[in-house]
């Protein structure tokens, strides 16, 4: 669970300089540790709940998924297992965010930055899970 809980804040981190970068206008004010801070934050307070409640769950499908699998393409199954849970992810922030709306489908025009979020959190979160798997076994042989 520790190995979860570190690979959350590391894609929450990712998330949330997504948002950041998004959200600067640099046009019209300088680049400080304080918009950098505080774009930080803004991006964990949306970010880290959704990665919570959609992330977590996912990471146990698919390692329930991959466990029993061997091969030298287990890795590569094992990010794109997370690739495709992102973009489902992404489909359900997009469903939920279009009842608000009023409209009955996946808004496209919305769909296009949440997919770049929910990617930008589920790809580091994957790797993260790859690299404690793979330190995590090769720990006992040395």
């Amino acid at each position: 669970m520790f190995k979860k809980i570190i690979s959350v804040l590391i894609s929450s981190l990712c998330g949330s300089l997504v948002v950041f970068v998004e959200t600067l206008d640099t046009s019209y004010e300088q680049i400080t540790f304080n918009n950098l801070i505080a774009g930080l934050v803004l991006g964990l307070m949306y970010i880290v709940p959704i990665v919570i409640v959609l992330g977590i769950p996912s990471s146990i499908l698919i390692d329930i998924l991959i466990k029993n699998r061997d091969g030298k393409y287990k890795q590569l199954i094992e990010i794109a297992l997370y690739i495709i849970f992102g973009v489902i992810g992404a489909t359900i922030v997009s469903l939920i965010i279009s009842l608000d709306d009023g409209t009955n489908g996946v808004n496209l025009l919305a769909f296009k930055p949440i997919c770049i979020l929910a990617l930008s959190c589920s790809v580091p979160f994957g790797i993260c899970s790859i690299l404690w798997n793979y330190r995590l076994k090769k720990s006992p042989s040395q």
